[in-house]
């Protein structure tokens, strides 16, 4: 089995967590994305729905779930190839959750741009913009190290 683990600065990575923990309560009873079915069955929408939610909220669970007592007594966190799927996926709806709820006013072209300046981003809007980008790096390291989409 493959893992990774990172080693994170505990103060720099705290003030995300509590960005990442709130959009991860709006996420509790709604789905990241709307999800529209081709039937009008209203017992067929509602019971997919309730799975999907069910699904959502044990990835943003397993998501959370790295940043235990663990994480703030030595700083890391572990990922590996039981895992990382799950993991892609939580951070993923949390990204999309800190998008609508904070990122929406900032143009994509600097929320895409890896070499965007702080100061291109309001003040107020810096906090969700770091932790929406960690997400993202967290991402990038479960492709690149533990590509799920690869067989092993």
């Amino acid at each position: 089995m493959k893992q990774v683990e990172i080693k994170l600065n505990i103060s720099a990575v705290a003030p995300l967590l509590d960005v990442i923990k709130q959009a991860a309560d709006d996420l509790r009873g709604t789905l990241a994305i709307a999800a529209t079915f081709p039937e009008e069955d209203a017992d067929f929408t509602e019971t997919w729905t309730q799975e999907l939610m069910a699904a959502q909220n044990s990835d943003v669970r397993e998501l959370l779930g790295l940043f235990d007592s663990d994480f703030f007594a030595d700083g890391a966190i572990s990922i590996d190839s039981n895992n990382c799927e799950s993991l892609l996926r939580g951070c993923a709806a949390v990204r999309i959750r800190i998008l609508a709820r904070w990122l929406q006013e900032v143009p994509a072209e600097i929320i895409e741009d890896e070499d965007a300046s702080i100061s291109d981003i309001a003040e107020e809007l810096r906090l969700p913009f770091a932790a929406y980008t960690f997400l993202d790096q967290v991402q990038k390291i479960i492709l690149e190290h533990l590509n799920p989409a690869v067989a092993e």
